[in-house]
């Protein structure tokens, strides 16, 4: 017999029973109570189910709650001809209570299993680590597909302009002097425009030819 050690995790809500709800101005200290009853069935409820399955409590944690309230008054100086009414400050007083509002409890149990149940349980284990591993892992490929597709569309776009306009001939100044311009970027005169376009065109067609390469096959 192999030992196979299980673990699980969960929360059980006390239920902290707030007399006052947000805006009440009669909070007080003796406002904020704990239905001790309900907390201990639950808590008699709790064990009996974690008995019937075997399960040992290995942790408890403490999950607070907290409630706050701020009673104040605003103090504000007069105005006048030379000064203007202003807010000096608040003044008050307030108060806070906290209690714990639900648990995380932590259970641990060990089952005595022979050695092909045992094996069974590895592989499913392993099986579904892989499933998870797969899922994230085709996430990141689309993920860098998209980004990949959009480096693609941008630059085929941008060489169809180019494609189809070539120079562009922009008239700018108070004389209306011409400027060419070439995917954004202007020239004094046609030679340098039409050459800086057969540059462009030459990387945009270079990157379209190398871009594809860069996709992911999907896991």
């Amino acid at each position: 017999m192999i030992p196979w050690i299980e673990t699980k995790q969960f929360t059980v809500d006390l239920f902290p029973n707030w007399t006052k709800t947000e805006g009440d101005k009669e909070w007080s200290l003796g406002a904020v109570t704990v239905d001790v009853p309900a907390i201990t069935s639950r808590l008699d409820q709790l064990i009996a189910s974690l008995n019937e399955d075997q399960w040992e409590i290995k942790m408890v944690v403490p999950l607070d709650k907290s409630l706050t309230y701020h009673e104040h008054q605003k103090v504000v100086r007069a105005g006048s001809r030379r000064e203007p009414e202003a807010v000096l400050g608040a003044f008050g007083l307030g108060w806070a209570a906290g209690t714990t509002a639900s648990l995380l409890v932590v259970c641990q149990r060990t089952e005595w299993l022979e050695a092909a149940d045992y094996r069974a349980r590895i592989d499913a284990r392993n099986a579904k680590l892989a499933g998870v591993q797969r899922e994230r892992d085709r996430a990141l490929a689309l993920e860098h597909n998209a980004a990949v597709n959009a480096k693609i569309t941008a630059a085929q776009t941008v060489l169809d302009d180019l494609k189809t306009h070539g120079v562009k001939v922009k008239k700018s100044g108070f004389l209306r002097g011409e400027k060419f311009v070439v995917d954004g970027a202007e020239f004094t005169n046609r030679t340098e425009a039409e050459s800086a376009l057969r540059a462009r065109m030459g990387e945009l067609e270079a990157d379209l030819a190398a871009l594809p390469r860069q996709l992911k096959s999907m896991p």
